[in-house]
């Protein structure tokens, strides 16, 4: 994209936090051109320009498609980010601003333990919710033979990303918030996601498959299915 700074300067444009219907989530990742050793404060300058029009905030960590951005998983790195982005968030209401709700953005190619280690120093810091899971660098059944960069999105995603909810929801008790996402192409698929823990999902190629009105759909089914 075109960087934070023209973000806002777009956001500026629209509604702001509590004058819109639907809340805008604002997602931070490192820029390709920031070496990782200046990560930080990358993502301090992004979130100094954006957490003013954002109802809440993504921290993302994960994506494959930015060089060196899942090194920041690393519980050392993590630590630096998230002590960091926080210590901004209460500064920023100590001086009279609202104080952002704050999410965690993980892969689903975390192994178990790494995802105890995440879960930990997200406990350490208040986060107030994970996003699991972002695209996959894996290459399951038919796509083995595909040696093409970036992150595997969609049907494939489905079980992993299933499966680290539900290790999520019960290492935490179901205390901490997961927004669930990979692989939701229909209201099965986003009910799996709800009965695995997740308190809410999130939807991206089954948006491209499915057209503009696939959410509502889902959302309708979803609720039906709750009523029964």
């Amino acid at each position: 994209n075109e960087g934070a700074a023209a973000v806002a300067r777009r956001l500026a444009r629209q509604p702001g936090p509590g004058r819109r219907r639907i809340p805008l989530g604002v997602n931070l990742g490192k820029s390709k051109l920031a070496p990782i050793d200046e990560a930080v404060a990358d993502y301090l300058e992004s979130f100094r320009l954006l957490a003013g029009h954002a109802d809440y905030l993504v921290l993302n960590v994960s994506s494959p498609n930015t060089p060196g951005l899942r090194q920041l998983q690393d519980a050392d790195r993590l630590r630096e980010l998230l002590a960091a982005v926080t210590a901004a968030n209460r500064e920023r209401a100590q001086g009279g601003a609202d104080r952002k709700p704050i999410l965690l953005k993980v892969a689903p190619d975390l192994t178990f333990p790494q995802i105890d280690a995440v879960l930990e120093t997200i406990a350490q810091h208040g986060l107030d919710g994970i996003i699991a899971t972002n695209t996959t660098l894996a290459r399951p059944g038919p796509f083995a033979q595909v040696n093409q960069a970036g992150g595997l999105s969609g049907a494939p995603l489905r079980r992993r990303s299933t499966e680290i909810i539900n290790y999520i929801a019960r290492a935490t008790s179901g205390r901490l918030p997961i927004i669930g996402v990979g692989g939701i192409m229909d209201a099965e698929s986003a009910g799996e996601k709800l009965d695995a823990g997740a308190t809410l999902v999130q939807v991206y190629t089954g948006l491209v498959y499915r057209g503009p009105f696939f959410p509502a759909a889902v959302a309708r089914a979803l609720a039906d299915r709750q009523n029964r």
